[in-house]
């Protein structure tokens, strides 16, 4: 009997040993682990600040925003305001024909291709007299890389629907689009929204420019226009 109780005590003694030693491998696995879950954290935080990063350098609309505030100061000045270095002429020979007498533009580093033609996916024109900026013109390109008539949709947005006092959010929300341009003068500002539909009529496409002026940040009127593009089509100037 004492023999049979010394075996089964030297087993017990045996087993807690083995279990002794298999304790800190797990506390190694466990600790193994929370590292790795940490390291995947953050990559995954730097993935994600590259991308906002990324987007936030894409941010035209952003971009002319702030340069609409330099409104009347140096070009070098309202640069240095937006973080941003203005250039002389664009990458994209269609663009600098479209600048004009615009001697400062500034373009997305990203392109989209519009009949067929690479061209940035927006530019802010930024127009100035004896060094001094005197306007600012966004155009939102990437709004015509399925048609060159701007955003479809499903009807005719009434300019009546905007009412004077709406934000430009409010508007945007009214038309459910963004506008292709925004002009930034001193103390005003217009946007133009470019759209298309199909009639259901007639069955043709019809194409509208919305033009609402505002007046220290608040709408104060909506005009529109027929976009008649099929004129182009149709002739040789």
């Amino acid at each position: 009997m004492e023999d049979n109780q010394e075996k089964v005590d030297l087993k017990k003694a045996h087993a807690q040993s083995d279990e002794q030693k298999t304790k800190p491998k797990r506390h190694i696995s466990i600790k193994a682990i929370g590292i790795v879950v940490l390291a995947i954290a953050v990559i995954g935080l730097i993935i994600f600040g590259v991308i906002k990063l990324f987007q936030w350098r894409n941010d035209g609309a952003k971009f002319a925003g702030t340069l609409s505030e330099q409104i009347g100061v140096s070009a070098e000045t309202a640069q240095k305001y937006a973080h941003i270095t203005l250039e002389n002429a664009s990458q994209y020979a269609c663009v600098n024909q479209v600048a004009g007498d615009y001697k400062y533009l500034y373009e997305s580093k990203r392109s989209v291709t519009v009949s067929g033609v690479k061209i940035p996916q927006w530019v802010i024109y930024v127009g100035e007299k004896n060094g001094i900026v005197t306007d600012i013109n966004y155009y939102d390109y990437a709004q015509l890389q399925k048609f060159g008539s701007g955003v479809k949709v499903s009807a005719h947005v009434d300019p009546a629907g905007v009412i004077a006092g709406m934000d430009p959010a409010t508007v945007q929300t009214y038309t459910g689009f963004k506008p292709l341009r925004v002009s930034y003068t001193v103390g005003g500002m217009e946007e133009a929204y470019k759209y298309y539909y199909k009639d259901a009529n007639t069955g043709n496409t019809v194409s509208y420019i919305l033009r609402v002026n505002y007046e220290n940040g608040l709408a104060v009127s909506a005009t529109e226009e027929e976009n008649q593009f099929i004129l182009s089509v149709l002739t040789i100037s």
